[in-house]
């Protein structure tokens, strides 16, 4: 689910921003404004997803802000269209 966020937010970005809108200004503005997470403690949850290259137990690898799990983190639309305004 996190493309149609991150989409979204794209999209309010743009909005915001007009003609000044280009694909890596906006990549840049909602990289820099994502929510940093941490690999998750327990995947346990997710045991029974195994890795589709090998069958292996599902690992997160990286660390808070950049990582196999949740990439760059999680979007923040807030954060976002403000750092529109203080441009």
């Amino acid at each position: 689910m996190a493309s149609p966020h991150v989409a979204g937010v794209a999209a309010l970005i743009v909005s915001q921003l007009g003609s000044a809108a280009t694909p890596g200004a906006v990549q840049a503005i909602i990289r820099r404004t994502a929510d940093a997470m941490a690999c998750p403690t327990d995947t346990s949850l997710y045991a029974f997803f195994p890795a589709i290259d090998n069958g292996a137990p599902q690992t997160c690898q990286g660390g808070i802000g950049s990582n196999s799990w949740y990439g760059a983190g999680q979007v923040n639309a807030l954060k976002a269209v403000l750092a529109t305004t203080a441009r």
